[in-house]
């Protein structure tokens, strides 16, 4: 049901945010299933329920907060080192995102994957490629202590 939730979430935020241009279309995506009186895909997450380095999570347990991103990374730039308190949904729109996590390695996700970041553990995103990355972050996260805002790694782990 959780899923389900961020699913419909994800649909919001990617038919409401983007221009109509840079839309996402879900026609690609095999499985189009009723939803009520819609059709609805299902956006596969890698390892799911497992984080991107393959480990457990909670969700916290205070007040539910929950914020989404458009987040977009030029090529040449990159995110500062850091880590997230909380559960992630990330979900690549557009480009490849390259995610450096030190001594656990990189890791590539093409456009069209998505997948539950790491927790708690230091690491950076660059575009993997000579096009910008365009991706969807949905912090699943609670009220207090407002735990969405990545938190800064003074070095790798």
């Amino acid at each position: 049901m959780k899923f389900k939730l961020l699913i419909a979430v994800v649909g919001f935020i990617l038919g409401s945010a983007l221009p109509v241009s840079q839309s996402l279309a879900l026609t690609h995506i095999d499985g189009l299933v009723p939803y009520e009186d819609i059709d609805a895909a299902e956006i596969p997450v890698l390892q799911s329920p497992k984080t991107s380095l393959g480990k457990d999570f909670n969700y916290p347990t205070g007040q539910p907060l929950i914020k989404a991103y458009v987040i977009d990374i030029p090529v040449g730039k990159q995110t500062s080192l850091h880590k997230h308190a909380v559960p992630l949904f990330v979900y690549v729109v557009s480009g490849e995102l390259e995610v450096d996590y030190g001594s656990k390695g990189k890791k590539s996700f093409k456009s069209g994957t998505s997948y539950i970041e790491e927790i708690d553990w230091c690491h950076f995103g660059k575009p993997a490629g000579k096009i910008p990355v365009r991706i969807i972050g949905v912090y699943l996260g609670q009220v207090n202590p407002d735990q969405v805002k990545p938190e800064p790694c003074t070095k790798p782990n």
